[in-house]
């Protein structure tokens, strides 16, 4: 009994020991077990995808086309938007434009030229266009307008001059005539009154019938002068009326005339306004631009001095101002867990793994049915917006379009003892299905 009992402690210390080290793993097990049972973890379905970006790629084109003479852009250089990005050769439409603008001012003075010729002014009055330019041909074309506005001027000053020269001396010889008239008037009253003296004489017997007669003879022959005289007033009365009338028709045809001019040189003025307009865009467009902010992808124009023809892309822009899209692919076993509007995490596997770039994201739509992959595998597409703000400018600036990634689309919330016990719960329901 004293040999068994004192080896009894050394057996009680080692079953101590069991003991604690079965209950450190029964309360190990158990609070893992209970965590796995009750603690919810993220569920999440993962879905390969590709960046894209919401607004699309903007490809540069020229409507003309023409001979590259500088390339102010390179691959992959980011440009702000009115940059100039290609200049094309302008030569010949510049020198078309010289020309056009040459006629327009021509055009310009010798319309104003007319409206103070129809408004019977004293000088010109240029529009704000051509009194605002001082080029050589603007200030020839106001020169020679103002030269034919003064001879035009003075040549009808002229024509009317004469016409109304011509009045004043029918008027003169009209009051001349009226004052022989009068005055023969006078000597018929004088002869009247000699007449009836002599009558009565030649009653009473003291003067003879001679007498009589030859006062008879000169009263007539001053009435026939007075019936002439009035005949030559009324004529020229006439060819003053008639003078007057030929003034009237030299200004209507004057205005006539001016008028049909002017309707030639508005005509003639539109046409050269609308071609003038046409070849300043073209010289505008000489030099391409870009339309927004953005990244140049694309570039096809390598060679200064080559021929660009009319509509052919020339490179692309790809837009800063763009909300980024990945398009993912949703595996169909997925799909029951996936809908528009929770939450995704989106990681840019084209970058090493110490600088992975995660940044969050949204389902914004999924695609209504399946599509199928180039090898016939099935998926869904699905839109995922990136929230811009999750990610730094310097990250942001890093991401282009077509880039790999991988979206992972928070599904809900489950254990951990339920993700371990799904398969074997998936293989029992197959199998009660197949008994």
């Amino acid at each position: 009994m004293t040999g068994a009992g004192a080896a009894n402690p050394d057996w009680v210390s080692d079953r101590r020991y069991r003991r604690i080290g079965w209950m450190i793993v029964l309360v190990t097990f158990g609070l893992f077990g209970g965590w796995a049972a009750l603690a919810p973890l993220d569920s999440a379905a993962l879905a390969p995808g590709v960046v894209t970006v919401e607004e699309a790629r903007k490809t540069i084109q020229h409507p003309e086309g023409g001979i590259v003479q500088t390339i102010h852009v390179s691959e992959g250089a980011r440009v702000a938007a009115g940059d100039p990005l290609i200049s094309l050769d302008a030569t010949q439409w510049q020198a078309e434009r010289s020309l056009l603008r040459g006629q327009y001012a021509s055009l310009l003075a010798e319309e104003a030229r007319l409206q103070a010729e129809r408004q019977q002014l004293e000088r010109i009055v240029y529009p704000e266009p051509l009194r605002g330019r001082e080029d050589r041909r603007a200030q020839s074309a106001m020169t020679s307008q103002e030269a034919l506005f003064q001879a035009r001027r003075d040549a009808h000053a002229g024509e009317r001059a004469v016409l109304e020269q011509r009045i004043e001396q029918l008027q003169a010889q009209i009051a001349g005539i009226e004052a022989v008239r009068e005055s023969n008037l006078s000597l018929l009253q004088s002869f009247d009154r000699e007449l009836a003296d002599l009558r009565r004489l030649q009653e009473q017997g003291y003067t003879g019938k001679q007498r009589i007669t030859e006062l008879e003879r000169e009263r007539s022959q001053l009435i026939g002068e007075n019936a002439e005289a009035l005949s030559r007033m009324s004529g020229n009365q006439i060819r003053i009326g008639e003078t007057r009338l030929e003034i009237i028709q030299l200004e209507r045809h004057r205005q006539s005339q001016i008028a049909d001019e002017l309707e030639t040189v508005q005509a003639r003025l539109y046409d050269v306004e609308e071609r003038l307009r046409v070849i300043e865009d073209r010289v505008e467009r000489a030099v391409i631009r870009a339309p927004v902010a953005g990244l140049i992808l694309g570039l096809q124009v390598t060679t200064v001095g080559g021929v660009i023809s009319a509509g052919t892309p020339l490179l692309d822009i790809v837009p800063d101002s763009r909300r980024l899209i990945v398009e993912a692919e949703v595996s169909p076993v997925d799909i029951d867990r996936v809908q528009a509007g929770v939450d995704a995490r989106i990681r840019f596997t084209a970058f090493k793994a110490a600088t992975t770039l995660v940044a969050e994201g949204t389902v914004e739509t999924l695609s209504a049915d399946r599509l199928l992959r180039e090898d016939g595998s099935p998926y869904y597409l699905a839109r995922v917006a990136v929230e811009l703000e999750s990610l730094s400018a310097h990250d942001r600036g890093r991401l282009v379009p077509g880039m790999p990634a991988d979206v992972l689309i928070t599904t809900g919330e489950r254990t951990l003892l339920q993700y371990l016990l799904q398969p074997a719960r998936n293989v029992m329901a197959r199998a009660l299905i197949e008994d």
